[in-house]
């Protein structure tokens, strides 16, 4: 039990915005998206905590974070970064075999923009974290 509780915590060590940024460089996130993204993490960081933000971050699970579940917020930060957004709706669509709609469907009734905002966001970061806690440190 106890050298499971260090292992997970060893690999929650390795949520840093250092990282989370190098990963989403990686995945080709536009480069504007990615400093927003970041912003809005650091400011999390700062509030809540280094441990507090790596368990926030560990536990978002396909959800996106709070700061872009609003319809307005998510809408606008789509049409901010539209081509990249659904350039990675369509990679989801031919990763998932779902179409976008299908995959969204518990946010059915948010816009389409907001939609797909969040459909990526919730499944990239969630990418994210899982290629985090594979990283050996």
């Amino acid at each position: 039990m106890f050298s499971r509780l260090f292992k997970n915590k060893r690999k929650l060590s390795m949520i840093t915005l250092d990282n989370i940024e190098r990963i989403m460089v990686q995945y080709g996130f536009d480069e504007g998206l990615i400093k927003e993204i970041i912003e809005v993490f650091q400011k999390r960081m700062k509030e809540d905590g280094e441990k507090a933000f790596q368990v926030w971050f560990n536990n978002l699970n396909y959800s996106p974070p709070e700061e872009f579940q609003n319809e307005s917020v998510a809408s606008a930060i789509y049409e901010r970064y539209s081509q990249w957004f659904d350039q990675e709706v369509s990679r989801l669509e031919k990763e998932t075999g779902l179409s976008w709609q299908e995959q969204s469907e518990d946010i059915a009734s948010l816009s389409e923009k907001a939609r797909k905002s969040q459909l990526v966001l919730r499944h990239r970061l969630t990418d994210i974290n899982w290629d985090l806690m594979d990283l050996k440190n």
